[in-house]
């Protein structure tokens, strides 16, 4: 049995209201390295392999903290960056009532098919990486693995353990606004053959959720 471990990064500037649009250069604050902090020392006991950071900066601050405290050094993954900002949009400050237009409609492509804004990121997009980045899991050799990845772009990968190919951006949308997800929460995959007696099913080779935006360490 693999299970993969996935952590939103901590606190960044951009979560705090900073005053523009950032893609990948946003970083933690000072409360979000206190929250790395936390989910470091929580990870000091679990069996971890391998220590995994998206490109972007809150993702790698993250992830070193953590590594640091369970001696791992990372490695770096695009495919578990979050949803891509289109460019026009980075730098522009989010009081504009231009950016807040591009912004809608950015945000509507994820919930409406074909939908997309400049070069940034729609439904199609992110379901494509979802699927992507749990096969690089699935191929993986490690049995424990960790991921500090970013919260929408969660709700993307469990939608996908969820309902699959058919995932549509209505099945999406439901779920997206129906859950939440915490800076440093933990969320809990776990790959190999499941056993349903108390559904009644066949067992069944795949993914499934075991836990989800946990983040009882933050007290």
């Amino acid at each position: 049995m693999k299970t993969v471990y996935l952590v939103r990064h901590g606190e960044s500037e951009a979560n705090a209201g900073f005053p523009t649009y950032q893609a990948e250069t946003s970083k933690l604050t000072e409360r979000g390295i206190a929250q790395a902090r936390f989910i470091a020392k929580r990870c000091e006991k679990l069996p971890i392999d391998v220590c995994i950071a998206s490109t972007a900066v809150r993702s790698q601050e993250t992830a070193r903290i953590v590594g640091s405290a369970i001696g791992q050094t990372i490695e770096v993954e695009e495919v578990f960056t979050e949803r891509r900002l289109p460019e026009e949009m980075i730098g522009m400050s989010r009081s504009d009532k231009k950016a807040q237009e591009l912004e809608l409609r950015w945000l509507r492509g994820f919930y409406e098919e074909g939908i997309r804004l400049g070069n940034g990121e729609n439904f199609s997009d992110l379901k494509l990486r979802g699927a992507s980045a749990l096969k690089h899991l699935e191929d993986r050799s490690e049995s424990n693995i960790l991921v500090v990845t970013h919260g929408f772009f969660l709700r993307m990968i469990v939608a996908c353990v969820i309902h699959g190919e058919s995932l549509t951006p209505r099945e999406f949308e439901r779920f997206a606004q129906g859950v939440s997800t915490h800076n440093t929460g933990l969320t809990v995959l776990k790959f190999g053959r499941h056993f349903f007696q108390r559904l009644h099913i066949e067992p069944r080779d795949g993914w499934v959720l075991d836990a989800w935006n946990d983040h009882a360490h933050l007290g």
